[in-house]
């Protein structure tokens, strides 16, 4: 981490912002190891490998869930390689990465971000979308509960070493963010909600952290339709991995309980070929004219409140 991380920073037990930076080892690039101390309750934060570890108290959920990502990738063969080459992948690995590539690169276009927003990547996990915020220019900020290397916080030294770029990395709850009230421009969440078991607090939280006429982009977010269970059966829920899949209202609903606006854009992959197909045509038609945008919004807006997809949207927090 850096200093100026401390501006954004407050103390997840008393909420103050007085805190303090002592440093035990840094490098020409950041702060590699040291401890973050609170003036006003006496709590210390360590900093290991340029990590501030703000994570108090995990539930047994998250504990869980930390075990279960360790294992996880210990069942896979990962590299350095691949981790440089996503979202897009490499090898045995690009189509499983496909959809969440495309939708990415798609919604990432849509941001028009200019260098000078602070960016919140919520979830960040390996890191690999907080470091193309950082390719813009933005001072990112990287959250998430998991440290282990190929799947949580430590993957960032392969990019700050490598692509010769710099992000922050906070080791903290998403339903408990340890930043300031209206410091981020940008909060950025792919593929991280449906890991909450409370998608309500998590918004209101993300509307805390964000400014005033700031965006949250969402995406990558599996959603399940009218026909289909929210209950799941998958290898990493057996694992401990908290999965879930929401449907469309829940995620609107708790939007806009957040006081967040939104809108909803198509999605590439899902659980249909020819809803690919037809979301392909939608891209590239909807920003022609207001009246395709309209119709093309409530088209994905049907696909994905009777059949389910995955949600890519943008939303805004009015003054």
């Amino acid at each position: 981490m850096r200093e100026e991380l401390i501006s954004l920073l407050r103390c997840p037990v008393c909420y103050k912002e007085n805190l303090i930076v002592y440093i035990t080892n840094e490098n020409h690039i950041e702060i590699r190891e040291g401890y973050i101390k609170c003036q006003d309750c006496g709590k210390s934060y360590e900093i290991n490998n340029g990590i501030v570890n703000l994570l108090i108290n995990p539930s047994s959920e998250i504990i869980n869930e930390q075990k279960g990502w360790t294992a996880l990738e210990k069942a896979v063969v990962n590299t350095d390689e691949l981790m440089l080459s996503l979202p897009d992948a490499i090898g045995e690995h690009k189509t499983a990465w496909k959809s969440q590539a495309e939708n990415f690169h798609y919604m990432f276009s849509k941001l028009n971000l200019n260098g000078k927003e602070a960016v919140l990547d919520l979830g960040s996990g390996r890191c690999w979308a907080t470091r193309f915020l950082s390719r813009k220019g933005c001072y990112a900020v990287g959250l998430d509960i998991l440290l282990t290397k190929y799947v949580g916080l430590l993957t960032s030294d392969i990019y700050i070493d490598r692509e010769n770029i710099y992000f922050e990395r906070v080791c903290g709850n998403m339903n408990a963010l340890p930043f300031r009230d209206q410091i981020f421009d940008l909060v950025f969440i792919s593929a991280t909600l449906h890991h909450s078991s409370n998608i309500s607090i998590t918004l209101k939280e993300v509307s805390r952290v964000l400014k005033p006429q700031g965006q949250v982009v969402i995406i990558n977010e599996p959603v399940a339709g009218l026909v289909k269970s929210v209950e799941l059966d998958c290898t990493e829920i057996k694992m401990g991995i908290n999965e879930h899949v929401y449907r469309l209202w829940k995620y609107l609903r708790e939007l806009r309980r957040a006081g967040l606006q939104y809108r909803i854009y198509p999605y590439i992959g899902g659980y249909s070929r020819i809803i690919n197909l037809i979301n392909r045509g939608l891209i590239i038609i909807s920003p022609k004219q207001l009246f395709c945008k309209k119709i093309c919004d409530l088209l994905v807006y049907i696909q994905l409140l009777f059949l389910g997809g995955v949600l890519n949207l943008i939303a805004y927090k009015p003054e």
